[in-house]
């Protein structure tokens, strides 16, 4: 049986849900300065969440217009970072929250999101393993953090954690952000949510389920299965990109190029990612397909 998380049908919905503005000490633009670069033409984003550092923006006087914006918070708990997504209210500033179950609990209690922030940024074990395995009610991990890229401190992409949260029965969802501080990092990660309709509620229902993917650049047109079989399909049908269905504890299961591809499961792979891969090197990839 495949447990597939997307939608069968809806719109996508392109955002940004790891976004600083000059309310954080190493932001550089004012909150409607960065929005309207978010929602230009250029970048045509749907959606975003501010996450000021220990702080929460406030954005009731902000003009939006057609994309839709999030409060959200980098929190900071013994110096690990997560973010809280779709945030009212937030009292202490600089807190060092001591107890990160409390914290996540907090959160998820109040219809927010929860995520791990670069979990390999300056090292590997900035957020171990271990610790990420006794921890709940988050609802993922940034497997891309594109200011880590930058910055060159620690590894941009942590797929490889994930897989072992994966191989381990966490069900937790990968997704792919700007950290933005400076314009021209901006845009440079993103998540695709399939949503029923462009609504506060969709997006939030699209990111909690795992009806959403990660990418860099590359656009995907449909992901869907049957019983037996994942199916796949890029937007751009004239550039071909190498497909990488992943299993179990990372295991490459099968590997193609292409527009489309599809994997038939054979029961025992206890779940199925997709990663494509692009000459150009950009990347995207599906959430985990849960095989039972």
């Amino acid at each position: 049986m495949i447990i597939n998380p997307y939608l069968s049908e809806g719109i996508w919905l392109k955002g940004n849900l790891h976004t600083h503005t000059s309310n954080s000490k190493c932001g550089h633009y004012p909150l409607q300065t960065v929005i309207d670069m978010y929602k230009s033409y250029q970048m045509k984003y749907d959606f975003l969440s501010i996450t000021d550092h220990c702080s929460l923006t406030k954005l009731q006087d902000a003009v939006s217009d057609d994309i839709i914006l999030f409060q959200g918070v980098e929190f900071k708990s013994n110096h690990l970072q997560t973010l809280g997504i779709n945030m009212d209210t937030y009292e202490d500033d600089e807190k060092n929250y001591e107890n990160h179950q409390e914290l996540f609990d907090q959160v998820s209690n109040n219809n927010g999101i929860n995520i791990i922030c670069h979990p390999h940024v300056y090292n590997d074990e900035y957020w171990p393993f271990e610790k990420l395995i006794a921890l709940s009610n988050y609802s993922g991990i940034e497997i891309y953090n594109n200011n880590v890229k930058f910055d060159n401190k620690g590894r941009a992409v942590a797929t490889d954690l994930w897989d072992n949260l994966l191989s381990s029965g966490k069900k937790t969802f990968g997704f792919a952000n700007d950290d933005m501080h400076i314009f021209q990092r901006c845009g440079g990660a993103f998540n695709m949510a399939l949503c029923s309709i462009k609504s506060r509620e969709s997006i939030l229902n699209s990111l909690k389920s795992g009806s959403f993917y990660a990418s860099t650049g590359i656009y995907i047109d449909s992901i869907n299965s049957d019983d037996k079989n994942i199916f796949i399909e890029l937007t751009h049908k004239n550039i071909p990109a190498k497909f990488l269905f992943i299993g179990n504890e990372g295991k490459l299961l099968k590997q193609c190029t292409g527009t489309s591809a599809s994997y038939s499961v054979n029961g025992n792979e206890n779940y199925v990612r997709i990663e494509v891969k692009r000459e150009d090197g950009a990347m995207a990839w599906t959430q985990p397909f849960w095989i039972e």
